[in-house]
């Protein structure tokens, strides 16, 4: 009579954990896996160590920090000489680590642009005012300026203030014609029509606003820099309100000042919008220029003495200002 042995349980158990055990300590790319986090090299240049700027690197790195793994060395280009800015530069190109250099600000850009030309590591500019002045062509570079559309900007004064129909734009066309050429390109999408105010001199704005009354409902400010001075924006708005005309504008001075609207930048959403490029670039997602995040102040209190509403519901970026 044969004899069956039973299985010794434990030297199942025995093989069974030598097993599992091995296997997890198996690297990953046994699987065929890498499970990698990638870190980035950034180094980011600012014009200066200004209130706005500085903002906008707070904004900038708190985004980085919850988006991708980066270190940010962050040089304030106006504390070095042209000298400490030579080796500045060799430094940076000769750190193979690099993967990105950021400019804010337009002193910054043109650094960047001037001396990483032929650089193996990527590049970006933010807050500039007309990059294409600084940098030159800037269709597919990674960027993001301060140049809201002007198509854009007239789609929501249009929300903003509805009973307008009459808008005049004072410009010089030695610096606006093509800001002039988009924003009446736009007019044609939605029911107003665009009074040109054009200038070439400050001498002439006294003048031409006295003859304009009668055949405008809005004055709308851009940056010019024939046409605007602190002086000449308050004496504008100053008339525009004595002749119950709302005034918009383009940044917190001229809210301050009176305008009934006006486009106002967050330096640390700017910042964080920035850093949003940042990562599509360097993960290869996008480039190529994009248009800054804003907002829309409406001044509640020059409205009510311009007996015109608030239009509700207020749709962002609009809102009422502080």
């Amino acid at each position: 009579m044969k004899y069956i042995r039973k299985p010794n349980i434990f030297i199942f158990l025995t093989l069974f954990l030598c097993v599992v055990v091995r296997g997890a300590l198996l690297p990953a790319s046994f699987y065929g896996a890498e499970f990698v986090t990638e870190s980035y090299q950034i180094v980011l240049f600012v014009s200066k160590n200004i209130r706005p700027y500085v903002e906008a690197v707070d904004g900038l790195r708190d985004q980085l920090d919850k988006s991708i793994d980066a270190d940010v060395e962050v040089i304030m280009l106006d504390r070095y000489t042209e000298k400490a800015r030579a080796d500045l530069a060799d430094r940076v190109i000769g750190d193979s680590d690099v993967d990105l250099v950021a400019a804010i600000g337009p002193e910054a850009a043109a650094f960047v642009w001037e001396t990483f030309q032929d650089a193996a590591f990527s590049r970006i500019y933010s807050i500039i005012l007309n990059p294409e002045k600084v940098i030159g062509q800037i269709e597919s570079v990674p960027g993001i300026s301060l140049n809201i559309p002007p198509a854009e900007q007239l789609h929501v004064i249009h929300r903003g203030l509805s009973s307008v129909t009459r808008i005049g734009i004072f410009y010089d066309p030695a610096y606006n014609s093509d800001f002039y050429a988009k924003a009446l390109e736009a007019t044609f999408e939605i029911d107003v029509d665009l009074v040109p105010l054009s200038v070439s001199s400050k001498k002439d704005i006294p003048f031409l606003l006295e003859e304009c009354w009668d055949s405008i409902d809005c004055v709308w400010l851009i940056p010019d820099r024939t046409v605007i001075s602190e002086s000449i924006a308050q004496y504008i708005i100053k008339q525009a309100v004595l002749k119950k005309v709302p005034v918009v504008g383009y940044n917190q001075f001229f809210y301050d000042s009176g305008a009934a609207m006006a486009f106002v930048f967050d330096y640390e959403d700017l910042g964080r919008q920035s850093a949003g490029l940042i990562t599509d670039v360097l993960q290869q997602k996008a480039s190529g220029a994009r248009a800054p995040v804003f907002k829309v102040w409406l001044n509640e209190t020059v409205l009510e003495k311009l007996d015109i509403e608030i239009p509700k519901p207020i749709e962002l970026p609009m809102m009422v200002g502080p």
